[in-house]
């Protein structure tokens, strides 16, 4: 029959054959809770008001222990479909119990990338492919299971390792339900700047906000996908959820991180986002879902360490004077923001609407619309946001470049995408003419004429602050291609935006000092809040039980069942 995994003492690895079903999920179970520290299990033990680990959870109890309120059926439906899921770990496929208080510190730990890899045991196990698993099993269809014959050994290693041989193939997330969890994790993202912050309470509030900028993640992952609309008759595939997540949206998966770690917390161990976090000086583009978004593809301690407001086009007037007098003065990084609406037809533009625009093409040697390799999403009249990231003072450049390896081109809008510098000497701030140019070689500006020499991967910013092109041709320019595009294998697709600028915006960003000081104080939050923890840990005695079943107290280390 192979060994016996009953004893909780027993190393996970010698621990791998079971003889039914209901063996293998009493030791996960009963492991699960030895993951935790004794302050943890107590403070989880304190937030289920003393139930027993093995009653069942309804779903508002569910939310109501996430600490969040909503009224949005499809989201928290979702929820309780993807803890139901992971409540039968590791029987993801063949298992439908109910979701009970320890399947839900099971899906704490599964969702929590350094605790998922300690459980499993398995340094390369794929949580991103359990997660998008647990978000597209229906666990309200009961199926005919796929497990093994009774009297054979199940291998709990292979059945991890093989996910409950499910196959992601035939699995997809209705997009209109990943369009709420994204709308969701966005929502709260300020407040999960550390695991201890509070959330405010109903997350329907200012929902409508997040939800457009959710858009931009969700039509990355099916660029079919071109408005709030077509969510209900699409789907989001493994390939698109895991492509999406690994390399334009890496933050992603760590608010739900932090949204699982407060079941470990005590209300009174929690603090005000505001205690940890700079309040942001907000503008027409840089708000609270901007910055959102914007913190799933830079590092959060970057967006929201106190950034600085230094030129607002709409402000202080559209123009390089104007933008050179207020940014500057800044000695540290910065991120510049570009925002406008695509020129779908150039003649009739030209000609109709803007004569200047004519002007600016003769200058620019545009892409031949033969050449135009455009996905669904970015076809039509659509607004294009760039964000690129300076990690250099500004400067006046008319005939070298600045820009070190850390300037990166960052599309919001209609999709997101990531561009890093492969080589420095990659900006350059013209005013004698030329305009700005992320990716660019210098314009030839003469005292008749002009001519803009944009790079294979390249944003161009005319003089007036008026047009801007942002162009992907493949490799060979000091940015690379698309991250995306490259995981998908597209990376020498050609394709050009040019738009009409609607808003120009540079916001200062702390120093290494300043970002380091602020990665200080959030880990001093944190470490304090698990202080409290320890000093909090006032009933011991009556928890003793729960203790030593995780074997953290007690001469006896055999643990037990949940």
């Amino acid at each position: 029959m192979g060994q016996s995994a009953s004893s909780g003492s027993r190393d996970l690895d010698s621990s791998r054959y079971f003889s039914s079903e209901r063996e293998m999920i009493r030791f996960y179970n009963t492991f699960a809770v030895k993951q935790l520290t004794a302050p943890e299990l107590v403070s989880f033990k304190g937030n289920i008001g003393g139930k027993a680990l093995d009653d069942a959870v309804t779903c508002p109890t569910m939310l109501n222990l996430l600490r969040i309120s909503t009224k949005n059926e499809i989201l928290a439906n979702l929820l309780f479909n993807c803890f139901r899921t992971l409540s039968n770990f590791p029987l993801i496929k063949d298992s439908y119990d109910d979701i009970t208080y320890i399947g839900l510190l099971k899906s704490c730990l599964l969702l929590h990338r350094q605790r998922c890899l300690k459980y499993v045991g398995n340094k390369a196990y794929n949580q991103v492919k359990l997660i998008f698993v647990s978000l597209a099993m229906n666990k309200s269809v009961k199926e005919v299971p796929s497990s093994p014959n009774p009297a054979t050994a199940l291998d709990s290693k292979k059945i991890i390792k093989d996910f409950d041989n499910v196959d992601v193939e035939d699995l997809g997330v209705p997009a209109e339900s990943m369009l709420q969890l994204l709308t969701l994790l966005l929502r709260i993202s300020k407040s999960c700047a550390t695991s201890n912050c509070k959330f405010e309470s109903d997350v329907d509030t200012n929902w409508d906000s997040f939800k457009p900028y959710a858009l931009n993640l969700l039509r990355t992952m099916n660029s079919e996908i071109t408005n709030s609309q077509d969510a209900a008759r699409h789907v989001i595939t493994f390939d698109q959820f895991e492509n999406t997540v690994t390399t334009v949206s890496p933050n992603l998966l760590n608010i739900l991180e932090c949204l699982m770690e407060h079941l470990l917390f005590l209300d009174r161990d929690l603090v005000e986002p505001q205690a940890t976090m700079p309040a942001t000086i907000s503008s027409k583009l840089v708000n609270d879902p901007f910055l959102a978004q914007l913190a799933t593809i830079l590092p959060k301690e970057l967006v929201y360490s106190k950034m600085q407001k230094l030129y607002v086009g709409r402000e202080s007037g559209f123009s390089m004077r104007s933008f050179q007098s207020k940014a500057f003065k800044w000695m540290a990084p910065s991120i510049l923001i570009i925002s406008g609406m695509r020129i779908v037809n150039d003649t009739e533009y030209a000609m109709d609407k803007n004569p200047r625009y004519g002007k600016f093409l003769e200058e620019y040697p545009r892409l031949k619309d033969n050449d135009q390799q455009l996905i669904a999403s970015h076809t039509g009249k659509r607004k294009f946001t760039f964000a690129v990231y300076i990690d250099e003072p500004w400067k006046v450049t008319n005939k070298e470049m600045f820009g070190n390896l850390k300037t990166t081109i960052v599309q919001l809008s209609p999709t997101q995408e990531l561009f890093k510098a492969v080589r420095p000497e990659n900006v350059y701030f013209n005013t004698v003419g030329g305009g700005i140019g992320i990716g660019c070689k210098q314009p030839v500006v003469k005292s008749s004429s002009k001519k803009y020499v944009p790079g294979n991967v390249s944003l161009t910013i005319d003089a007036s602050l008026e047009f801007g092109v942002f162009r992907h041709v493949g490799h060979g320019g000091t940015i690379n291609p698309g991250e995306l595009l490259a995981k998908q294998r597209e990376d020498n697709i050609t394709f050009e935006h040019r738009f009409l600028i609607q808003d120009v915006e540079v916001w200062g960003c702390g120093g290494q000092k300043e970002l380091e000081e602020q990665i200080k104080n959030w880990e001093w939050e944190e470490a304090e809040a698990k202080r409290r923890q320890r000093i909090n840990l006032q009933s011991l005695n009556e928890d003793r039980a729960l203790l030593e079943l995780a074997g953290l107290v007690g001469q006896s280390q055999s643990g037990g069942s949940v």
